[in-house]
C-alpha cells in the first residue's frame, strides 16, 4: 500500500490562549508539570448539507508538553456526544496520554452544542429533571407515556432554539465541523482519533472526506448506520459486563459490600424503583451513577472500584454524600441539551412506544439492572425529527486502527468487528487492540493499549498484529 501522508502543521494557526488552569480545574485533574494546554475556537457552517445558514463555534483544546517537537502535526481527538472532548482530553493526558505529546500536540474538538462549542440551553429546569429520572415519580403506570410526554415538550423547546439548525446537529454535521478546522489550518490530511460517537465523527469524516485523512484511530466505535435499539442493547449488555467484572474484583480485593458486591446492588436499586431511593433518588439516577463511574474511572481499578463500593454501602447504610457526588457527576457529564441533541439527532431507525413497552418487560428479565433504564432510555428521543446515516467510507487509502474495552458501560463491545468489517469494505487494512478491563476508550485508561498508537502516529503502518491489553 501507499505510504500514509505525513501529519502536518498548521500553516495557519488559531489565535490560541494559555487556558491550563481553567480547564484541568473543569475536569477535576490536577494540573501536569510541564504540560500546557491553549484554547481556541473557530466559526463553522451552521448547515452546509441541507444550506440553512448560520453559524455554529467550535471550541478546541490543544495540548502540548516542553518535550512536543516544534515541527510536528497534531492528533485531533473527539468523544463526540458521550462528553466534551475537553474534559477527557485532561483525563487521559493525566494517565498515559501525556506520552503523546512526545511526538505530537493533541487538539481536542468539542461537538457543537456541547462543551466549549456553544452548550446549549434549550430545556427547562422541570423537563431536564424528569428526564434525569425518566419520569419515574408521575402517576400511573405507563411510565413510557409519562416520559414521552415530557420529551415532546423537551423535543420543541430545542429544536425551537436551534432552528434553522433542527438537523445540523448529527455525526455528518460533527463531521463537517472537523473539515472546517482542516481547511482553516490549511493541511492537506488529519490524524484522527475519535472514542466512542467520536469514532462515529471520524467515520462520518472518512465517509465524506476519505482523501483527507492521514491517520485514522477508532477507539470503542459503533457503526455508523446502527440502529437506535440495537445501540441501546450493546451499551445495555456493556452495562452489565463492566458490573460483573466490578464485582468480581470487588470480591477479590475485600472490598466494603462483602462477599456478594452484586446484591448490594439490587437491593439499592430495589430499593430507588419502590421510591425509597437515597436521598429520593430515582432508579436511573442510580443506574447511571453506577455505570458513569464504571465507564469514566478516576484514578486506578482498586480505587475506582472501591470508591463505587463505597459510595453503595455508605447509602445502604443512610449516608448519601458518595453516591449523590456520583449521581452528580454522571448527570453533569452525560445529561446535558446539547447531548440530549445531538444523541437524538443520531439515534436511527427508532422504536415505537409499543416496542419499548415491550423491552421494558423483556430486557428487565434479561439485564435485570440496566435493561429497564436503558429501554426507557430509548423514549427521549422518540419525537426528536429522524434523520439518516452518514455515508460509509468507501475509498480508503490508510490503514485503520481499532480498540476496544471488554467491559465498556457506554457503548459495550460489539461495535469492533463491526466497524472492521465498515474499514474491510472501504478497502482499508485494520489491526485491532483490545483491552480486557472496564472503561470507555483503550486509549484513554490502558497504558498498554498506547503504544500501538503512537507507534501509528509515528509511522502510518499498522503493528505487525493485534494486540491484546490485560485488565
Amino acid at each position: 500500500p501507499p505510504a500514509a501522508p505525513a501529519v502536518e502543521v498548521p500553516k495557519n494557526d488559531l489565535s490560541w490562549r494559555d487556558c491550563t488552569s481553567r480547564v484541568f480545574a473543569a475536569a477535576a485533574v490536577e494540573a501536569l508539570p510541564g504540560v500546557k494546554l491553549d484554547c481556541a475556537s473557530y466559526d463553522a457552517d451552521l448547515d452546509t448539507i441541507n444550506g440553512a445558514s448560520g453559524t455554529v463555534s467550535v471550541g478546541v483544546v490543544r495540548a502540548t508538553s516542553v518535550e512536543t517537537p516544534a515541527d510536528a502535526g497534531p492528533l485531533v481527538m473527539t468523544t463526540g456526544s458521550d462528553l466534551p472532548s475537553s474534559v477527557q482530553l485532561p483525563v487521559w493526558l493525566s494517565r498515559a496520554g501525556a506520552d503523546v505529546l512526545k511526538s505530537h500536540p493533541i487538539v481536542s474538538v468539542d461537538r457543537r452544542g456541547i462543551g466549549m462549542s456553544g452548550a446549549l440551553d434549550c430545556r427547562d429546569l422541570f423537563d431536564r429533571q424528569e428526564m434525569f429520572e425518566q419520569a419515574q415519580f408521575q402517576s400511573g403506570d405507563d411510565p413510557v407515556a409519562n416520559l414521552g410526554a415530557i420529551t415532546m415538550t423537551a423535543t420543541t423547546s430545542c429544536t425551537d432554539t436551534i432552528a434553522p439548525g433542527d438537523s445540523a446537529y448529527d455525526n455528518a454535521h460533527a463531521a463537517e465541523d472537523i473539515e472546517r478546522l482542516r481547511t482553516t489550518w490549511d493541511v492537506p490530511a488529519l490524524a484522527l482519533l475519535g472514542i466512542g460517537n467520536g469514532a462515529q465523527v471520524a467515520l462520518a469524516y472518512a465517509g465524506s472526506h476519505p482523501n483527507k485523512v492521514a491517520r485514522l484511530v477508532l477507539d470503542s466505535p459503533l457503526p455508523l448506520g446502527i440502529s437506535a435499539e440495537v445501540a441501546t442493547e450493546q451499551r445495555v449488555k456493556g452495562e452489565q459486563a463492566a458490573l460483573d467484572a466490578w464485582a468480581t474484583q470487588c470480591q477479590a480485593t475485600n472490598c466494603p459490600l462483602g462477599p456478594d458486591p452484586k446484591a448490594a446492588v439490587d437491593a439499592l436499586l430495589t430499593q430507588a424503583r419502590e421510591g425509597g431511593g437515597p436521598g429520593g433518588a430515582s432508579v436511573a439516577a442510580v443506574a447511571d451513577a453506577i455505570s458513569t463511574a464504571l465507564g469514566y474511572p478516576r484514578g486506578g481499578r482498586v480505587d475506582t472500584g472501591n470508591e463505587l463500593a463505597l459510595a453503595i454501602a455508605d447509602a445502604r447504610s443512610g449516608d448519601t454524600n458518595r453516591l449523590n457526588n456520583l449521581i452528580n457527576q454522571a448527570e453533569t457529564l452525560r445529561q446535558t441539551d446539547g447531548q440530549f441533541v445531538n444523541t437524538c439527532s443520531d439515534a436511527l431507525n427508532r422504536p415505537t412506544p409499543d416496542r419499548v413497552r415491550e423491552l421494558v418487560v423483556a430486557w428487565d428479565r434479561m439485564y435485570p439492572q440496566f435493561g429497564t433504564v436503558g429501554a426507557l432510555d430509548m423514549v427521549k428521543c422518540l419525537n426528536w425529527p429522524s434523520g439518516s446515516a452518514p455515508k460509509e467510507p468507501t475509498d480508503l487509502k490508510i490503514p485503520t486502527l481499532l480498540l476496544g474495552v471488554q467491559n465498556n458501560p457506554i457503548v459495550g463491545s460489539e461495535g469492533v468487528a463491526a466497524v472492521a468489517a465498515t474499514a474491510i469494505n472501504a478497502g482499508s487494512s485494520n489491526r485491532r487492540v483490545m483491552w480486557q478491563g472496564v472503561g470507555h476508550g483503550a486509549t484513554v485508561y490502558s497504558s498498554c493499549a498506547l503504544p500501538p498508537v503512537i507507534e501509528y502516529l509515528k509511522s502510518g503502518e499498522l503493528p505487525s498484529t493485534d494486540t491484546y491489553c490485560p485488565a
